[in-house]
């Protein structure tokens, strides 16, 4: 289903005002830019159009995430520049007033919250995190699945299952540590986060003031970054990486096979 009608495409870039950019499988892979990624930011920023690095990828915390995208990608980032779902379970947190937590959560996410005023409590936590757990142990898994038996309600960070590694691999991601924990508890989340939810729509309206009908969502998964513009009513690029079919029904306003290719579709604005 390759549309690729590069009319349509630049016209799409030139009306809209905030870009909703895939990270993990997009920009990059894991920690290595794809060609024409730097371009095409550049690109963004020349022709005056904002942008978020919006990606599901909560093994790190944000600083560190800030500083590896700007080493590998050759720019300078501005923290509101990325958005993890570090940043929602935060805000979820402090809304909700819970100050004590645990989880299988990575321990770079972990230093983070507790910079952020929150406490790392495995007797006592109010709320169990389920997220993208790089540092997961059987010890750890016992136990949040002990204190969600005993009735601590528990949130999903994202629901990916994989996560785009080197060398075409994919590793187990967050989606596929809920199933775990929720086939142990027969419990499932009372909150769920990141793409392709409203709940991160309706956070980047409030946070920066924007409509749908501005956004412009790029991304190269069809079940988060296309389904999420879908069910939200906002445009969407979709990045094929040579893909020839659509395995859900959930449709593109266009789609390329790379951002690279993007990028010189729209290099002469």
């Amino acid at each position: 289903m390759a549309y690729k009608d590069r009319k349509r495409i630049m016209e799409l870039v030139a009306s809209k005002d905030l870009f909703l950019l895939d990270g993990d499988g997009t920009l990059y892979l894991w920690d290595k830019a794809y060609n024409g990624s730097n371009l095409f930011i550049k690109k963004l920023k020349e022709l005056k159009k904002n942008f978020i690095i919006l990606s599901n990828n909560d093994s790190q915390s944000k600083e560190n995430r800030l500083k590896l995208l700007s080493k590998e990608l050759g720019i300078k980032f501005e923290e509101n520049q990325l958005l993890l779902p570090n940043d929602i379970i935060e805000d979820f947190m402090l809304k909700k007033h819970i100050k004590r937590f645990d989880g299988l959560i990575s321990e770079d996410l972990k230093k983070e919250l507790s910079k952020k005023g929150f406490i790392a409590d495995i007797k006592r936590p109010e709320i169990i995190i389920i997220g993208f757990d790089v540092d997961l142990n059987y010890k750890k898994l016992i136990r949040v699945i002990t204190h969600i038996n005993n009735g601590v309600k528990f949130i999903l960070t994202h629901s990916d299952p994989l996560c785009p590694y080197k060398n075409k691999q994919e590793i187990p991601d967050a989606g596929l540590m809920v199933n775990m924990v929720s086939e142990a508890t027969k419990k499932t989340p009372s909150n769920k986060f990141g793409k392709p939810y409203k709940s991160t729509i309706n956070y980047i309206i409030k946070k920066y003031g924007c409509n749908r009908g501005n956004m412009l969502i790029i991304g190269d998964r069809i079940n988060t970054d296309i389904k999420m513009a879908v069910e939200n009513d906002i445009s969407s690029i979709w990045i094929t990486g040579g893909k020839r079919t659509n395995p859900v029904n959930y449709y593109p306003t266009e789609s390329v096979s790379s951002i690279g290719e993007l990028y010189n579709i729209i290099k002469m604005m």
